[in-house]
């Protein structure tokens, strides 16, 4: 009987262990032999792929900016042995990347380049090395995700690729737990997780209680008021609107992207216009200078569109030009922040303290001069 209880008592331990190593499997996470950090591990990347990779890794090619924030973010960038243009072009983001290896185009990577990198001076490749790439997309018709790499780079073994978009915010902070448990670095993922929340908590205090005004978002400078372009529910500005406290005028549609035209904003009538532009530079030197001279044409298209005396933004002069990179992927809780304190100045906000704070998390020492609004915030 003895024997029988004892016998009962280990399959039970191992039926539990067993239970709790199929944990991260079920919900898309890990496996290795049930366990994150042991080799082979196998995990889901946001395209739906199994990948497993061999052993520790310890170098990493990135095919895109997102991606190369994340592994920063990670403090991992030691790690990074190639890189997309993008992020070469993006110099002063990314100041610890600038003299990694160039793998090509995001959108049209160097397979061969790749494949000689991982090779190094090896007969053959050593199986810790990940690409990052994107988990779906098109450019001219011609795919750039994950599946079209991994079909590219089948002539070299022991490469693993994976797909994460490191940018829509539905699935960032999982995407980058699992790049934590990846790289060993499930605190820095943590920290990170957990800095962006005490953002969002500052900035739904911070406006608790005000009117909600209406805000008409432009995502790029138009080509023509016939064709202007917005975002509707479900995409992240969308929701970087509603934290901050306003009503997105084409919240409704059903569309992330929306294509509409200035009559149909003249009926909307907007208390607040921001329009994105272009990220080419680390912000733009404050006024006055040549790149805030931009920016004020930029709005000053907008306050002289025709029709526009009715619309409240533009009789209040409540219209501002935003620095794109702050506004989008890990960082878009700095833009949510500067979103706030424009619409509510007297909010208990500080954009640039928060830009500042996610600046040194990269391990980028923040821009000293430039501004990333215009026309700039005003000192409290």
């Amino acid at each position: 009987m003895r024997t029988y209880s004892i016998s009962a008592l280990l399959i039970l331990i191992l039926a539990a262990l067993l239970l709790c190593s199929s944990v991260h499997a079920e919900d898309g996470s890990f496996s290795s032999n049930g366990t994150a950090g042991k080799y082979p591990m196998t995990f889901t990347d946001s395209a739906d792929r199994n990948v497993t990779i061999q052993m520790p890794i310890e170098r990493i090619i990135v095919l895109s900016t997102d991606a190369a924030e994340a592994v920063e973010l990670m403090e991992a960038e030691d790690m990074i042995v190639g890189v997309s243009d993008t992020v070469q072009k993006y110099s002063w983001t990314f100041p610890n990347l600038k003299k990694k290896a160039l793998v090509g185009k995001w959108s049209a990577p160097d397979y061969e380049t790749i494949g000689q990198i991982a090779k190094g001076n090896e007969d053959s490749i050593t199986p810790n090395i990940l690409v990052l790439g994107y988990p779906s997309g098109k450019m001219a018709g011609k795919s750039y995700a994950v599946d079209a790499v991994e079909a590219g780079l089948k002539p070299f073994k022991n490469i693993s690729v994976a797909g994460f978009s490191f940018y829509k915010a539905d699935g960032l902070d999982e995407e980058l737990r699992k790049l934590g448990q990846i790289l060993n670095k499930e605190d820095k993922a943590q920290e990170y997780i957990a800095w962006k929340s005490s953002k969002r908590e500052a900035i739904a205090s911070a406006v608790k209680g005000e009117s909600l005004v209406k805000v008409y978002f432009e995502s790029a400078q138009p080509k023509g008021l016939g064709e202007l372009k917005s975002n509707g529910a479900g995409a992240d500005i969308d929701r970087s609107i509603r934290l901050a406290g306003g009503i997105n005028v084409f919240g409704s549609s059903k569309e992330e992207t929306v294509t509409t035209d200035w009559e149909t904003v003249i009926k909307e009538n907007p208390d607040i216009i921001f329009q994105a532009k272009a990220d080419d530079m680390m912000g733009w030197r404050a006024f006055p200078s040549s790149e805030t001279a931009a920016a004020q044409k930029a709005r000053d298209e907008i306050m002289s569109r025709a029709g526009g005396s009715a619309v409240n933004a533009i009789k209040n002069d409540k219209i501002w030009i935003l620095y794109r990179k702050i506004l989008y992927g890990p960082g878009s809780v700095v833009g949510a922040t500067y979103m706030a304190k424009l619409m509510y100045p007297e909010a208990d906000l500080d954009p640039e303290g928060a830009y500042k704070e996610y600046l040194d998390l990269l391990g980028v020492d923040y821009p000293e001069g430039r501004t990333f609004v215009y026309p700039e915030l005003e000192s409290d």
